[in-house]
């Protein structure tokens, strides 16, 4: 081969090498991106699994509504988000407060996550939108009621954000699911008398 012909052949050889690199670089970005959205769901996993988390969630689900009957537990919430002068109150309120706050925190930090693209939103909607959606429906009346001590509407933007996402996907997927289109499905038996719900068995006694 004669000189020119090397040299006439050695850029696209040079262009043919970058793109080949570029493309493993691609190919390789690709495969830590997935590795990162494995280990932060799975980091999800273990925060709500956790008993701190657990323990928190289970007293706002069983507790929380009830207190907020109360109109000491109201301005004591108002206060204490706001800076007021708190009112006296029992153990058991002190406990509730931080249970929501551990609850709120967990989502707020969630949600900045999706929002900045740390961790895929489609993904992180498919597993936690039912989640997401009722533990806001539960926090929602004690978040208006920090929001309005404050003025704004600041407090757990970033949980509202996700609770919208979470809600729209519902809505969305709410008839049709999120099954992949065209594979089969279970046949599912079951073979005891289906419980009758509390509010039907007390109607026909």
């Amino acid at each position: 081969m004669s000189l020119d012909s090397i040299n006439s052949v050695a850029p696209l050889l040079t262009v043919i090498i970058v793109a080949a690199t570029a493309i493993a670089a691609l190919v390789q970005l690709k495969h830590m991106r997935a590795g990162n959205q494995i280990t932060a769901m799975l980091s999800i996993g273990e925060e709500f699994s956790g008993k701190f988390y657990a323990d928190a969630s289970n007293l706002i689900r069983d507790k929380l509504s009830t207190a907020m009957e109360d109109p000491v537990y109201r301005e004591y919430e108002a206060a204490m988000s706001a800076g007021w002068q708190a009112p006296q109150v029992g153990p058991d309120y002190v406990e509730l407060r931080r249970a929501g706050i551990v609850v709120g925190n967990a989502f707020e930090e969630l949600g900045i996550l999706v929002k900045r693209g740390i961790i895929d939103r489609e993904m992180f909607l498919d597993r936690y939108c039912w989640l997401i959606y009722n533990n806001w429906k539960r926090m929602e009346p004690v978040t208006a009621l920090g929001r309005a001590a404050l003025g704004n509407e600041l407090p757990w933007e970033n949980f509202e954000y996700i609770a919208v996402l979470s809600e729209d996907w519902l809505t969305k997927h709410e008839k049709i699911g999120t099954y992949p289109h065209g594979v089969r499905r279970m046949e599912l038996k079951y073979p005891w008398p289906l419980p009758v719900a509390p509010s039907t068995a007390s109607a026909s006694r």
